[in-house]
């Protein structure tokens, strides 16, 4: 996908993107996106009859998928993001041989637990008990090694 940054997308950005492409409504939303400047949930609720946490909900996921853009409003206020997706097998191969390369390079340096262990501390770090830096301690890694294999698990969001 492209929009300003031709930076080639991740495995996880391929899946997101794909889970918000394949629903209906979040798709209503983006052509209704298209066809307005910029819109607020409200307007986006009344004009698509969607109950107000479901469009609050899906504005987000799809801001989240770079799908969207939010401008720094009250209320939140939305945009259209001008993209393009561009796939090819030798794209898709890329992204998941990287994937795989994190993830690998973690086990082989940390052991084969490490990626369980950061998983099962990661409530903790949610619930604001430990940092990231305090996890990556704690289970003795680099903290920027810790930061990589919690992005391509899908973590850090």
């Amino acid at each position: 996908m492209s929009t300003t940054d031709p930076a080639p997308l991740s495995r996880k950005q391929l899946q997101e993107i794909g889970e918000q492409l394949a629903n209906d409504r979040k798709l209503d939303i983006l052509t209704y996106a298209a066809a307005h400047e910029q819109f607020t949930v409200t307007e986006l609720k009344r004009e698509l009859d969607l109950p107000h946490s479901t469009a609050h909900e899906y504005c987000r996921e799809l801001h989240e998928a770079g799908l969207l853009d939010r401008l720094q409003e009250k209320p939140a206020t939305y945009t259209a993001v001008d993209f393009r997706i561009e796939l090819s097998l030798d794209e898709i191969a890329s992204a998941v041989e990287k994937e795989s390369q994190t993830l690998e390079y973690a086990t082989q340096r940390y052991g084969d637990e490490i990626l369980d262990e950061i998983v099962a501390l990661w409530d903790e770090i949610e619930a604001g008990e430990l940092t990231y830096r305090e996890a990556s301690a704690s289970l003795g890694m680099e903290h920027a090694d810790f930061l990589r294999v919690a992005s391509e698990l899908d973590l850090l969001k």
